[in-house]
C-alpha cells in the first residue's frame, strides 16, 4: 500500500500516483508547477502494485479525507495512455483528463498532462466551479488567444487559374473535453495577374474577410481541425480594351466554405500546419469588356497551403 503525507491547506495539492503500467515521467511534477500558475504542492507517490482501472474509489477517498486536492494517475490503454483524475466536484468520482499516444515521447506526454491538470485546478478552484462541474467541463484548460498566418494557393475554375493568397487570422480557443472550439476572424489578400481576352485585358485584386468556427481534436503533438466559414470578398477589376480605353469595377462576392487540416506542435506556443479548403460563391459574377466575358469568377474554388499558429 502507499501513504500520502498530510500537508498545509494553504495551497492546492496534486497527488501523482504511479500505478501499474504508468510511464516514467520524471519532469511531470515540475511541469505541473510551471503551468498551474499558482502556488501548488505536487506529491509523487509510487504504487506500482495498484491496478489503475480500479483505483478510482481509493483516489476519491484521498480527496475526501483532505490528503489531496486532486489525485492524478495514468492507465495504459491500447496504443497509449489514459490520464484519470479524482477531485472534489459534485456528482462525479473521477474524470478522464486526456488520452495520449505512447509514441509522442515522455516530454510531450508530460507537457500535455501538465496543461490538463493546470486547467483542472483552475476550474476546480474557481468560485463558479459548481456550475462548471454540472456542465461537465471541470477539466477544461483556460481559453487562449491564437494568431495564425498562412500562405495558400487558390485554384479558380476559369480565367484566374492559380493565385497566391496571404491570410492573417485571430481566434479564441476553449477546451471542451477532448476538443478545442475556436471562433475566428480572418482577413486575406489575393492578387491575380493580367488576363488577356480578344477584346482587352483585365487584372483582379481580391481582399476578403472571413468568420469561422473551428473545432480541433488534439492527438498528442498533432492537432486535427475543421472550420466552416463565411467569406465576404471585395474584388477590384481593372480593364483595358484593345483600343486603350480603361475602366474599373468593384464587386462584392460572398462565399460559404469549409477548411480542414492538420497541425504539429513545434513548441509549447507554435504549431505548423497544412490546410485545405473549398468555397462556394453565393452570387455568380462575370467581368466583361464590351459585352464579352473576360473573367468568369465561377461558383466553386479550392485552396491548399501552409499555416503557422501561435498561442498568445
Amino acid at each position: 500500500m502507499f501513504l500520502i503525507a498530510s500537508i498545509a491547506r494553504a495551497a492546492p495539492t496534486v497527488a501523482l500516483v504511479a500505478t501499474r503500467g504508468a510511464p516514467v515521467l520524471p519532469a511531470l511534477a515540475s511541469e505541473i508547477e510551471l503551468h498551474a500558475g499558482r502556488a501548488v504542492v505536487v506529491r509523487t507517490v509510487a504504487a506500482r502494485d495498484v491496478e489503475p482501472m480500479t483505483f478510482g474509489e481509493r483516489a476519491a477517498q484521498l480527496v475526501a479525507s483532505g490528503e489531496a486536492t486532486v489525485v492524478v494517475w495514468i492507465a495504459p490503454v491500447d496504443r497509449g495512455f489514459l490520464v484519470l483524475a479524482a477531485g472534489a466536484w459534485p456528482g462525479r468520482a473521477l474524470v478522464e483528463l486526456v488520452r495520449v499516444d505512447a509514441g509522442i515521447g515522455s516530454a510531450e506526454i508530460e507537457r500535455t498532462v501538465a496543461l490538463k491538470v493546470a486547467g483542472l485546478l483552475d476550474a476546480l478552484l474557481a468560485p463558479h466551479v459548481g456550475a462548471r462541474a454540472a456542465l461537465g467541463v471541470v477539466g477544461a484548460a483556460p481559453p487562449e488567444w491564437r494568431l495564425e498566418v498562412a500562405g495558400v494557393v487558390a485554384r479558380e475554375p476559369h480565367q484566374r487559374g492559380l493565385d497566391g493568397r496571404a491570410v492573417l487570422a485571430v481566434a479564441r480557443a476553449w477546451t471542451l473535453g477532448d476538443w478545442l472550439v475556436a471562433p475566428a476572424l480572418a482577413g486575406y489578400w489575393q492578387p491575380t495577374g493580367a488576363i488577356d481576352a480578344p477584346r482587352g485585358r483585365a487584372s483582379v485584386i481580391e481582399v476578403g474577410a472571413a468568420i469561422a468556427l473551428e473545432a480541433d481534436r488534439p492527438l498528442g503533438a498533432l492537432e486535427l481541425f475543421a472550420r466552416p466559414r463565411f467569406v465576404a470578398a471585395v474584388l477590384n477589376a481593372t480593364g483595358v480594351t484593345s483600343d486603350d480605353r480603361r475602366g474599373d469595377a468593384w464587386v462584392i462576392a460572398p462565399h460559404v466554405g469549409l477548411e480542414a487540416g492538420l497541425r504539429r506542435a513545434l513548441s509549447e506556443t507554435l504549431r505548423l500546419g497544412v490546410v485545405a479548403g473549398v468555397d462556394a460563391a453565393l452570387i455568380h459574377h462575370e467581368l466583361q469588356i464590351d459585352g464579352q466575358t473576360v473573367v468568369d469568377l465561377g461558383r466553386v474554388r479550392l485552396h491548399v497551403g501552409i499555416s503557422l499558429t501561435m498561442s498568445l
